[in-house]
């Protein structure tokens, strides 16, 4: 196997760096058009009755609130066992392992292996025993923004079928 020159790898490293900080940029159009979509569906509670009072409300608060205030709408409206709570629940505990993920990404510092083709999140200061570091592969940062399209596509399938 022939060695790589320091351009080559220099080269890859500028790839790679354009490649994941595309990527990122969509991940944060993605998780953009998921809230939005989560406050919508607030909003719109009981065929949008509140509408005017929970837009005020649900416009100063964060995702992981929304959460919480959509986890309780959902409690409200369907009993234990009812599919759509079934589903909304499913729906939830995606959402939130999206927003830790998210969170992660977007408060990590970024950086390239070039010579293992990843992009690398470190989460933590570099004097914290916590401090550790995720190497994501072009493919997989492509998945997480799947599946935020995939939570906004199926959040909007859930509003249709069991309305809150």
């Amino acid at each position: 196997m022939a060695e790589i020159t320091a351009g080559e790898l220099w080269a890859r490293r500028d790839a790679l760096e354009l490649a994941g900080a595309t990527l990122l940029g969509k991940l944060l159009f993605e998780f953009a058009r998921v809230d939005v979509n989560l406050g919508l569906c607030l909003v719109w509670m009981e065929a949008g009755a509140r509408l005017e009072v929970l837009t005020k409300q649900v416009s100063e608060w964060g995702f992981s609130k929304r959460l919480d205030c959509l986890k309780v709408a959902v409690e409200r409206t369907f009993p234990e066992g009812h599919a759509g709570r079934a589903a909304y629940d499913e729906w939830i505990a995606r959402a939130q392992a999206m927003r830790q993920t998210r969170n992660e990404l977007v408060h990590g510092r970024w950086s390239v292996d070039p010579t293992e083709a990843k992009v690398v999140n470190v989460i933590g200061l570099p004097t914290s025993p916590d401090q550790r570091e995720v190497g994501y592969r072009l493919e997989e940062l492509e998945g997480i923004c799947q599946e935020m399209r995939d939570l906004q596509s199926d959040l909007s399938e859930l509003r249709k079928d069991w309305p809150i």
